[in-house]
């Protein structure tokens, strides 16, 4: 059997220069390839290089101030009358 090098999700992080919950939030929605080995997330040269082909996240524009507020409006049980 072949040893594979892994990288932890720090060495991970480090290298993309992203903060290491980033990394665990993208490898827990799906977003990146990954191995877990127990509760520990390891990655191969081939996930790195997979993650850093997928295009970024596309940038989304700020709510403005009666988007936030229809949004707490709708959240809310408060009573409307």
């Amino acid at each position: 059997m072949r040893d594979i090098p892994l990288m932890t999700a720090a060495e991970v992080a480090a290298k993309l220069k992203v903060n290491v919950e980033t990394v665990y939030k993208m490898c827990k929605t799906g977003r990146w390839p990954h191995t877990k080995i127990g509760r520990l997330y390891r990655f191969t040269e081939e996930h790195y290089q997979a993650i850093i082909a997928t295009p970024a996240m596309p940038e989304q524009r700020p709510r403005t101030q009666r988007e936030n507020i229809a949004r707490l409006l709708h959240s809310t049980s408060y009573p409307r009358g």
